[in-house]
This record gives C-alpha cells, structure tokens and sequence, in this order.
C-alpha cells in the first residue's frame, strides 16, 4: 500500500509541472532622456548633420583698414635723357619686359657731336700743357725762370686737366666708351637703357620728337617684390607694431587672401585725411599684384592659439550660445561661452575635458535646433 500512494504523488508532481504555464520575460526600451533629440539615420542624412572636434587654431582681434599696392623706390626707374636729343629710334614697347643695360630709345643732337670735339679739344689741351708744365719745371730748376712761370704752368695744366676729366665723365654718363672717340670716330646718336629689370610703364615718346633732360621717356618697373601702403587712422595708431600679421586682398576679388606682416609704420599723419602709413612687403612671385590695386586689409591684434569650431558649430538663441554633442542615444545640447570670432572660427573658452574629447556637430545645428524648439 505505501509503494502504490508514492507512485501516485510522484504523479502527481509530473501533472504539475506538465500543466505549469511558463513565462516570457520581455526587455524593455531603455528610456532616451528629455535633453536627448533622437534622430533616425534619414534624418540626420536629409538635414546634412555632420560631426568633429574642438581644435586649436590662432585667433585674434582684428583692425580692418584700405590701401594700396606700390612697389619700393629702388624698384621703379623714370627714364630720362642726360642731355636733349631727338628721337631716332624706340626699341621697346609698354608693358615690354627689360633686362637692366636694355636699350630702350636712340636719340641724336648737334649738342651730342659738339660734346665729343670738346672732349678732344680738352685732351689734345692737356698733353700741351703737361708738356708746358714740365718745361717750366725744369727751367726752374736750372735757374733759367722764374718760379711764378712755374706756376702759372702748373694752373693751366690743372684747368686742363680738368675739363678733359669734365668731358670724358660727360661722355662715359651717355653711355659713350671714349677710347672710341680717341681714335677720331665721332659717334651720330646715343642711346638710353633701362638702369634696372623691369617692365616698361607710361612711355610717353615717338619718333622725331625732342626730348629733354626734364621729360620723362617711361618708367621701368619690377614688381616682383610689392610694397603694400595701409592707410591707419590716428586713434588706432597705438594698436599697431611691427611684425603684426596683415591678411589682404584685391577689392575687386576678397576670396583670394595674402598674407604679410608689418615692416615699418610712418610718423607723419596726413592733415587731410589723418591716418598714417604702415608699410608691408610681399614677395609677388605670380605677379597677381599690380602698382596702383587697391586693398583692403584686416591687421590681425594680440593673436593668440584657442581652442575653437567652426561658426557653423555655435547656434545663439536669446543671447547665449549652444552646441550639440554627439552621444550614444542622439544629440545633446550644451550651453558654451565663447570668445573671438575670425575667418569663420569661434573661440571655446574654458572647454571640459569631456568636451574636448567629445564630437560636435559642426554642420546641421540649426537644424537641431529647431528640433528643440518644437519640443520644447
């Protein structure tokens, strides 16, 4: 009897267990914080939502000013004549470039052939009274003159002396070797050359026409190195010292950006306009830059290395600032403060530690915060 009621408990218990319902534990969706905006991957695809990081760049305040391309005064040449002449002939042509020693226009004078008799007359002049000279010299010394003849010798040889040297010098300025003259051949015109490297300017000549030492034939001008005159206004001198970056660029053309730095600043303030110069320098290697352009420039003021986003990243509402930072779950905006603001970058001031290992939407905050907006 006790074997049988075992049996019948132990099935009992397998009814049991055979009839027990069993149970499905079901996850659930972990909740996304209020501040969170989640965003599908269309979404973020369709509004352009991109992400990256605070980095480092050099920012700083900025004086914004005009002036003008120029070249240095070493660098531009007025050609002019040493003595008058008409023009024979003009080898060049404007905008022709030159090598220093180029000839540029021959010119022709009865005041050109009279300078080299005149240079002979003067010679031939010296070798009599060198020779005068002597004699007198040796009189004296065997008692036979006076020595006033002696000297009344030796002044004359000196005048000369003189002359000649005056005419040699004249000729050797018009370019004219006097060896060749010393063997009687005059020469029938002179030539004008260009003193340095250059391209031709405002020539200003023809064939036939007298020019004379005050006229101007052209100018020659190298503008492989530029000057660049910056026109300051008196109350922002105190701003200003050498070595300060200046980005510029062409008014008619503000997307193509040069860069220089201050070389010298004027003393002299100008009483129509008051402002005074700065001066830079840039090496025009393209030959982009032309004398005469005029720029604007921005001088850039106590620059500085910041931690910084593009302007893109920073969206102001209500006179604050905000960013969005990539999380697992979606974007979360944060409050920032921020700083200088150049060349479309935004100062960080003081980021976390968090923050500048995190990502940052820097393409799309708009966007995201108008998701805000309708949320809120």
């Amino acid at each position: 009897m006790r074997k049988v009621m075992t049996i019948l408990f132990v099935l009992a218990i397998i009814s049991a267990c055979t009839n027990k319902k069993t149970e499905t534990i079901v996850a659930q969706p972990e909740e996304i914080p209020d501040y969170i905006i989640k965003l599908s991957q269309e979404q973020i695809d369709e509004s352009g939502i991109k992400a990256g990081k605070i980095e480092k760049r050099k920012l700083s305040e900025s004086l914004e000013c005009s002036g003008n391309i120029d070249v240095l005064p070493k660098d531009r040449a007025t050609i002019s004549p040493v003595i008058s002449g008409f023009v024979n002939d003009v080898f060049v042509n404007e905008g022709d470039y030159v090598k220093a020693g180029a000839i540029l226009v021959s010119l022709s004078h009865p005041d050109f052939i009279a300078l080299q008799q005149q240079y002979l007359e003067n010679k031939s002049q010296v070798n009599y009274f060198e020779q005068e000279f002597k004699r007198q010299g040796e009189l004296t010394v065997e008692n036979a003159a006076s020595i006033k003849n002696m000297q009344k010798a030796q002044a004359e040889y000196w005048t000369a002396q003189a002359a000649y040297k005056s005419a040699k010098t004249n000729l050797e300025l018009l370019g004219i070797d006097p060896a060749i003259i010393d063997k009687g051949d005059f020469i029938k015109e002179f030539k004008v050359k260009a003193p340095i490297a250059g391209y031709v300017s405002n020539l200003r000549i023809n064939k036939g026409r007298i020019i004379e030492p005050a006229d101007a034939i052209c100018e020659v001008i190298n503008f492989s190195l530029v000057m660049i005159n910056l026109n300051i206004y008196e109350k922002d001198l105190n701003k200003l010292k050498t070595g300060q970056r200046v980005v510029f660029f062409m008014v008619n053309d503000n997307k193509n950006k040069f860069i220089t730095t201050i070389q010298n600043i004027g003393v002299q303030i100008d009483n129509t306009d008051r402002v005074v110069k700065a001066i830079c320098k840039y090496n025009n290697v393209k030959g982009e830059l032309h004398p005469g352009m005029y720029i604007g420039a921005s001088i850039l003021l106590n620059e500085k290395e910041v931690f910084c986003l593009p302007s893109s990243a920073v969206a102001e509402h209500k006179d604050k600032s905000y960013i969005f930072v990539k999380k697992e779950m979606g974007f979360e905006k944060q409050l920032i403060k921020t700083g200088l603001v150049k060349d479309e970058y935004i100062e960080i001031i003081n980021p976390s530690a968090d923050l500048l290992s995190s990502e940052i939407v820097v393409d799309g905050t708009y966007f995201l915060m108008t998701e805000t907006d309708t949320e809120e």
